[in-house]
């Protein structure tokens, strides 16, 4: 079905169907057709994969998708979008809508059975609400997409891709740090959905090429350690979060090469990785 960025097609669908967008699904429907190609060309660079879609809704991201990918599974957990689904994605026979809370989803099971041993990629417009849990979801898989790319809340968007000494550089960048550089590639004014949302939004992409000896849940356990008090020094956050005596954290410390009273956002993801080998 054409058109269905269109603010009035959007509102009569609503109305067909006899919906309202639900806040407690973060609702917001994209209605902006310039917005649409974009996230799906970056979403999906080359023709021919396979995609992920996460929160498809009425389908508009799924509809452009579907017109470069070999195969779309989208996941969905409103009853009444994936009734909506069933009509305006109808013609589109490489799509495959699963209505499922995709955070209780048995990932890896659906990923084999509708991808088989193929690559695939990850794009949505994510809930705000739930981006982090979200996203780290993803991250844990023993099979991770080529590519996450995602609309989220600008001030999210601005966290994930921070750099070490950035004001937003946080734990949050550098779990996602540890898979590649996240981009933000372009922010989305409110004016582009329907409803409007009360924040500003921005589309990110990262291609995920672990390069870091350690495991991500070695890395993982560091970050969050040494994030857990974001004031306190980094010596402080070890000693407390892995409950170390003062001399075994300084010793830790030293053989790392850092200063004690250095803090946590001033470390690189090689630096946390350096730390999680040590640690384990």
């Amino acid at each position: 079905m054409d058109g269905l960025y269109s603010p009035k097609v959007v509102r009569e669908l609503l109305d067909q169907f006899g919906l309202a967008p639900l806040k407690k699904f973060g609702q917001n429907f994209l209605c902006d057709g310039n917005v649409v190609r974009k996230i799906a060309e970056t979403g999906l660079p080359e023709e021919g994969g396979n995609v992920l879609e996460i929160g498809p809704g009425l389908g508009a991201l799924t509809d452009a998708l579907s017109r470069r990918a070999k195969k779309v599974v989208a996941v969905e957990i409103d009853e009444g979008m994936v009734r909506v689904l069933s009509h305006t994605l109808a013609d589109r026979e490489n799509v495959t809508v699963v209505h499922a809370d995709f955070l209780k989803v048995d990932l890896p099971k659906l990923i084999s059975e509708q991808f088989g041993d193929e690559d695939y990629y990850v794009c949505g417009n994510l809930p705000y609400y739930i981006t982090g849990p979200i996203i780290m979801e993803i991250l844990k898989q023993e099979r991770l997409p080529k590519r996450l790319t995602a609309m989220v809340q600008k001030e999210v968007a601005e966290r994930i891709s921070a750099r070490p000494g950035d004001d937003d550089y946080s734990g949050f960048s550098a779990q996602m740090a540890y898979f590649g550089e996240t981009e933000l590639c372009f922010t989305v004014p409110g004016t582009s959905f329907l409803p409007k949302p009360d924040v500003e939004s921005a589309v990110i992409s990262l291609e995920l090429t672990p390069k870091f000896d350690a495991s991500f849940a070695d890395y993982d356990r560091v970050v969050k350690g040494l994030f857990a008090m974001r004031r306190k020094t980094i010596l402080n956050n070890l000693r407390k979060s892995f409950a170390l005596s003062s001399d075994a954290a300084q010793a830790v410390l030293s053989k790392a090469g850092f200063a004690p009273n250095m803090r946590a956002e001033e470390l690189s993801p090689a630096d946390f990785d350096l730390l999680a080998r040590l640690m384990k």
